[in-house]
């Protein structure tokens, strides 16, 4: 009988999975750091870690946007399947009215304290991603229709943490969230210190980043001397990269080339094997990993455990997708997708599809002539195909946040994926970045009032909106170069009234419209949009 009771307790011991222990976690994201750019120069800190810990050198981002890919990171889901797709996305809804829960949530509901520190407005509380946080500290949101943002810099995320960490009760386990938004645009110069060199001004941009890299390091390196590393997990990844000119684009969310959509990542700690895993993995891989790795309750994920590698399932077959939606929602471009294998990566641009060698091409600037007849393709193909028809949460019309962003007004209310014969009738956003630098210089021009020089600029404005005439952004920056540096409020109007039609119907572009509408003398017009904007009808 002794035995048999012994033989079952082993029995269960071996089909019953052990619950972990927990652990204190810290996750440190990085702003738009290139998965390239570590190196013993520029960050020693991040090198360090990653010695002692798990780095995994083919990991990607799902989307190269801050806020969804953030939601992937706390929830292990696709952008499609939680639903932010965008930096203005729909808020998500409250625990109670959605069938997912946050990182956060999980660990709260274990008995640990949470807290997290953010950097940028982009991921004010407005969207949700503080569900479960007992502490959110985040820069206050920018003034309604503001195209300027406001960030914190690397030397205050470590303030913050710093006395959260020391005020914390020293009898719990905590989770904490740190992000570092420094290596993004704009690229400020760096002082340097005893460990990493300083930048100038008169640096270049690439040269300037790398300076950004080094404050961004400087200050994980001041973060890890505080906390105990044998009892606390270490999770640092970037939420995308950036493009630092490759295929034209100068910064990231347009296009979902390598340059964007790939991250570093690295896992340090107990429970974490040290070593190199060149596994293609994704964002969304790092929730699942958490949740095993502290004793959390699974939960229903797009990613997998990073440290169960050796199942077929989890290895060579795997094909990761990613998307941008971005300039389809600001200027009613081509959406981007991407499905990658590791070695071979299928860009759909709309118009163009690329299939390119990574191995042999890692800057995917050589694509393999006739793609569909390589062996790779109809897998990546089939890939994004299921990608496209497991978009499910996503709806047309979804709701808009009221606030600006890094990223300008994008107002175009669809947040899905369109069908493939649409998509493909729609411009090619390689083929129109120049547009995006032409608005850029524009809206800086109209930010600081300079009359002089907006008006000299605006005969390209109007150029460019005949040569694209579906974007609504052109007419948008029109109107408001109009009615707020020139003082033209009829010519405002109708520049407003023709983005609005075009797909920016939200509450920015109505205040733009009553105050053109008023200025202009139209009081019945200007009395109708008072009634619209009192009933918040808009209001989404």
């Amino acid at each position: 009988m002794l035995l048999a009771v012994s033989v079952g307790v082993l029995l269960g011991w071996l089909v019953v999975p052990r619950r972990e222990p927990p652990r204190d976690v810290l996750l440190i994201t990085v702003d738009t750091l290139r998965a390239d750019a570590l190196n013993a120069e520029d960050t020693p800190a991040m090198m360090e870690l990653a010695a002692r810990g798990r780095i995994f050198t083919r990991a990607r981002s799902p989307v190269p946007l801050t806020l969804p890919a953030h939601a992937s990171i706390l929830s292990g889901l696709a952008p499609r399947q939680h639903g932010l797709r965008d930096n203005t996305a729909r808020p998500l809804a409250k625990r109670d009215q959605r069938d997912f829960d946050l990182l956060a949530e999980e660990f709260r509901d274990r008995g640990y304290v949470t807290a997290a520190f953010v950097a940028s407005a982009v991921l004010d509380p407005r969207y949700g991603l503080d569900a479960g946080f007992d502490v959110y500290r985040h820069p206050a949101p920018p003034e309604r229709g503001a195209l300027i943002w406001n960030t914190l810099d690397a030397s205050e995320q470590v303030t913050r943490f710093s006395q959260w960490f020391e005020a914390r009760p020293a009898d719990r386990h905590w989770f904490a969230w740190i992000h570092l938004w420094d290596p993004h645009d704009p690229y400020r110069p760096y002082d340097g210190d005893r460990l990493r060199a300083g930048t100038a001004e008169s640096d270049s941009a690439a040269e300037r980043y790398r300076g950004e890299l080094r404050r961004a390091d400087a200050a994980l390196q001041a973060i890890l001397e505080r906390i105990d590393s044998e009892r606390t997990v270490v999770v640092l990844c970037a939420d995308h990269g950036e493009s630092l000119g490759e295929h034209d684009e100068t910064t990231h969310g347009y296009l979902c080339y390598g340059a964007t959509m790939d991250v570093p990542l690295i896992l340090a700690g107990p429970g974490i094997e040290a070593g190199e895993d060149s596994e293609p993995c994704t964002l969304e891989d790092l929730a699942p990993t958490l949740r095993t790795l502290c004793g959390l309750d699974s939960a229903p994920s797009d990613g997998r455990d990073l440290r169960d590698r050796d199942s077929d399932e989890g290895r060579a077959d795997r094909v990761l997708a990613g998307e941008s939606l971005y300039a389809y929602r600001l200027f009613v471009w081509a959406q981007q997708q991407v499905a990658f294998d590791g070695r071979y990566s299928l860009v759909d641009g709309g118009p163009d599809l690329h299939l390119f060698d990574r191995q042999t091409d890692p800057g995917e600037i050589r694509p393999l002539a006739d793609p569909q007849a390589h062996p790779a393709f109809e897998r990546l193909d089939r890939a994004l195909m299921e990608y496209r028809r497991a978009d499910s949460r996503s709806e047309q019309g979804g709701a808009l946040t009221p606030y600006g962003t890094p990223y300008g007004s994008k107002r175009i209310a669809g947040n899905a994926l369109l069908p493939v014969a649409e998509n493909r009738s729609l411009p090619a956003v390689r083929e129109r970045l120049g547009t995006v630098q032409l608005l850029d210089r524009f809206r800086g021009l109209v930010g600081m009032g300079h009359a002089g020089a907006v008006r000299a600029m605006l005969p390209d404005i109007q150029a460019a909106g005949l040569a694209d005439p579906a974007n609504p952004a052109l007419a948008l920056h029109r109107g408001r170069a109009l009615l707020l540096v020139l003082g033209e409020p009829q010519r405002a109007v109708e520049a407003l009234e023709r983005a609005r039609a075009l797909g920016y119907d939200d509450p920015d572009v109505w205040g733009l419209l009553l105050r053109a509408y008023e200025q202009a003398g139209d009081q019945v017009a200007a009395r109708s949009i008072r009634a619209l904007l009192a009933g918040k009808k808009l209001d989404r």
